[in-house]
């Protein structure tokens, strides 16, 4: 069964902050440029790896949470650019209610206060 706009939003704004939480690992994985070094002891190689085996995990893990975020926003606005006007609906990440709309292919946000 096809989800809902409502649901596709939901899905859309729960994988940004997903994704959002991924780039921020991913600038906190550093691998140090060695390059300049005369040698290093076989320790601190072995760290090397270690942190180069966890970006490289983070890349994978960012890379896949990305393509599952382009898609959601694929189907959205696919169904927002069919309904071609704006629809109302409860973002719950903020607690209010929002308009969305598609303009140029990709989806547009914007604050909407209701009574």
């Amino acid at each position: 069964m096809e989800k809902s706009i409502q649901e596709l939003f939901d899905q859309y704004e729960e994988k940004s902050l997903e994704v959002e939480a991924a780039k921020k690992a991913m600038d906190q994985a550093e691998v140090p440029d060695l390059s300049k070094e005369k040698y290093i002891t076989s320790a601190q190689a072995d760290e090397h790896l270690i942190a180069c085996v966890e970006r490289e995990g983070r890349e994978k893990e960012l890379d896949t949470l990305s393509q599952e975020w382009s898609e959601i926003q694929d189907a959205l606005a696919a169904k927002l650019c069919k309904i071609n006007t704006k629809v109302l609906v409860n973002d719950k990440r903020d607690q209010c209610t929002v308009l969305i709309h598609c303009e140029g292919g990709g989806i547009m946000i914007e604050d909407k206060d209701v009574d």
